[in-house]
């Protein structure tokens, strides 16, 4: 599914700690500097009261024995109505999703035992709308831990080095090894020093650029995976 011609939707991905809230200002703020209309939309669209209620469950780590389709359930209901919210929006600006339903996959994968390929493949089945661009912010997962524990604020139960580490082992696979044939193209931005506004993300925000412009990748065809 698409949005008007010119308007465009890429989703930053990575675990919590990775950098990509930092990482989406900058792009946006590159991206409206150019007069390019751009709207930054979060994970979940919360418009629904029983979904919201199993997620944040999750999220809280609470004793719930939720089944293996009430959770897949719940997180494909969440991305329905956030997919057209962002329809919506594409027809009159680019959108920049901050994590979408790569991240729902890779973290119920990781988490539940819940096969990546399962949930991204009941999005297809279902027509969620797919990016049209992913940028992986790719750390360490001890550096990704310590900028979370940084915060100050109360730590999820999977916001840890080790659990951490397990969600980028499935991202490794879903990205890389062994990606279904739909996935968009990657752009990986190695972020183990931050991006903040000394040029180190001048290579993702070239991507961008090229990428809202129809153009191909610096370097790459679109549908490379690329490391800038």
């Amino acid at each position: 599914m698409r949005g008007a011609p010119h308007h465009r939707h890429l989703a930053l991905e990575g675990v919590d700690g990775a950098g990509k809230s930092t990482l989406g200002r900058l792009i946006a703020t590159h991206v409206r500097a150019q007069g390019i209309p751009l709207s930054r939309i979060g994970q979940h669209s919360w418009l629904s009261p029983d979904a919201t209620r199993v997620i944040v469950d999750l999220r809280e780590g609470r004793a719930c024995e939720y089944s293996v389709e009430t959770i897949v359930d719940a997180y494909v209901r969440d991305k329905q109505l956030l997919s057209r919210s962002i329809g919506n929006l594409l027809e009159t600006r680019n959108v920049l999703s901050d994590r979408y339903i790569v991240s729902d996959a890779v973290y119920m994968d990781a988490l539940y035992g819940i096969p990546y390929r399962d949930t991204l493949d009941r999005h297809r089945a279902a027509g969620t709308r797919f990016p049209g661009l992913l940028i992986y912010l790719d750390v360490p997962a001890s550096v990704a831990s310590a900028r979370v524990l940084k915060r100050g604020k109360s730590m999820r139960h999977y916001e840890n080095t080790y659990t951490l580490a397990a969600v980028q082992r499935v991202y490794q696979r879903l990205l890389f090894e062994d990606p279904p044939p739909y996935l968009p193209p990657v752009v990986v931005f190695g972020n183990e020093d931050g991006a903040h506004d000394d040029g180190r993300a001048q290579p993702v925000l070239a991507a961008v650029d090229a990428y809202l412009a129809d153009a191909p990748i610096p370097g790459t065809g679109l549908r490379d995976m690329t490391r800038v």
